[in-house]
């Protein structure tokens, strides 16, 4: 009988103790997931930066084409 109820708490504490490794491997883990989430943002920022200087250089090359279509043609 006391055997039992030595195992019964030994049990227990090990149960607790493998919760407390649960719960310290989640938050970790919960950490990787923010810093990963915050790099997406960033690149996809950065993306969206370069995406824009790339349509006002395709902007300005029409623009300087329409340009010297109009002074070829003797405006």
């Amino acid at each position: 009988m006391l055997q039992n109820k030595m195992l019964l708490t030994e049990n227990r504490r090990l149960r607790l103790e493998n919760d407390e490794l649960n719960i310290d491997d989640m938050r970790r883990m919960q950490l990787k997931v923010t810093c990963l989430e915050e790099k997406i943002k960033l690149y996809k920022a950065k993306m969206s930066r370069n995406n824009k200087v790339i349509v006002a250089y395709k902007l300005l090359i029409v623009s300087w084409m329409m340009f010297l279509g109009y002074l070829a043609c003797g405006w």
